[in-house]
């Protein structure tokens, strides 16, 4: 048996410290078409400014093709590069060969490190056989995540035939790839081997926010990309007290300098939340009456939590500091953020003969 108790945002025991912050200004110091910073988790809004308006969007449209070929579970496979595969392939490439074999994960490596168009259509071509279809599945997958202003031609996001999307579609389509383990491992690589028909090569990753040192957090991804219809093109993720930020601009000639500014000024958006409570369980067995429990833990968040406590109506003695007695889940934007254990901060000795049986003392 359980005493379960709900802890809503504000009470004795769970502090939520809110500090109020000015809006956020935008810098007319940034000539960015486009710019849109948003919470990963939450998909809050933290800035804005021209989110919808369609534009080409060159080589962050690989964040898709990328996100496609993970989310297909086969990256292990090997594929055999055909010359059908590289008929239409220009610009940045990882100069593959017909014949070539290569994994389709070093082809996500290829395609999201050194931007490689060849390794764009030959994952377009393995997931489903020519670029037409894999267009059709870019387009499909882009409308079931809310992506209302985009549509994609090419999977290397060359753009003569005028493909589009959006500041605001690349950073929820972007928000959605991160949480994929395969995808966020790719994007944060500062360098990485892939092989080739058997042979390595080291290749570097064009976005130089990876590795910045920071103060206050680190960027961990995603995508560069530049053509001349398209301008610089940049979409980020930088995390920051254990949340993530997504920012984006399109056209945007100073991308780097403006991804620091956007993502620090929007970390101000954040509150310091105190999760925390004392708790008093019931003790059989022992001169003292109850065992002391506390749990403490500090989050910046975009909103309130709300805290479901989870622990024994009554403990038999001994009772050893650190035993585990019980559980905090942590909610957050209606999804379990994380969980807590509720452990005895003191020893408790065993007074007289124990009770017969063996009762469940400590939890999990």
């Amino acid at each position: 048996m359980w005493v379960i108790v709900l802890l809503k945002k504000i009470t004795a025991f769970l502090f939520v410290l809110l500090f109020a912050f000015p809006n956020v200004a935008y810098s007319s110091s940034f000539s960015a078409s486009s710019v849109c910073v948003m919470d990963m988790t939450t998909r809050q809004m933290l800035y804005e400014n021209n989110i919808y308006e369609h534009r080409s969007v060159a080589s962050t449209t690989k964040i898709m093709t990328c996100f496609l070929a993970c989310k297909s579970g086969n990256l292990d496979k090997t594929i055999k590069i055909t010359s059908q595969m590289l008929d239409e392939c220009e610009g940045t490439m990882l100069y593959l060969k017909a014949g070539d074999t290569v994994t389709l994960y070093d082809l996500c490596v290829g395609m999201m490190l050194a931007s490689g168009n060849d390794c764009a259509n030959a994952v377009a071509f393995t997931l489903s056989g020519s670029l037409k279809a894999f267009a059709d599945l870019m387009n499909s997958t882009a409308s079931k995540l809310g992506m209302n202003n985009t549509h994609f031609i090419t999977p290397s996001g060359l753009d003569d035939d005028k493909p589009y999307s959006c500041a605001y579609d690349m950073a929820l389509l972007s928000a959605n790839a991160m949480e994929n383990e395969f995808f966020s491992e790719i994007v944060s690589m500062q360098s990485a081997e892939v092989t080739v028909s058997g042979e390595k090569k080291t290749i570097y990753n064009h976005n130089k926010l990876l590795g910045y040192n920071l103060k206050d957090g680190e960027f961990v991804g995603i995508k560069t990309g530049f053509t001349e219809n398209a301008g610089r093109c940049l979409v980020s993720a930088k995390k920051y007290n254990g949340n993530t930020i997504i920012c984006v601009t399109l056209n945007c000639p100073d991308d780097w300098d403006a991804h620091t500014y956007f993502t620090e000024i929007c970390e101000q958006k954040y509150n310091a939340v105190s999760i925390s409570n004392v708790i008093s369980i019931d003790t059989v067995g022992s001169e003292k009456a109850y065992v002391k429990c506390t749990y403490n833990k500090k989050r910046y968040l975009l909103g309130s939590v709300k805290v479901l406590e989870y622990y024994f109506p009554f403990v038999y003695a001994p009772v050893k500091k650190g035993d585990k007695l019980g559980e905090v889940i942590v909610y957050y934007n209606n999804k379990i953020l994380e969980r807590l254990p509720i452990e005895a901060d003191e020893d408790v000795k065993e007074y007289g003969k124990q009770q017969s049986g063996t009762p469940s003392k400590v939890y999990g």
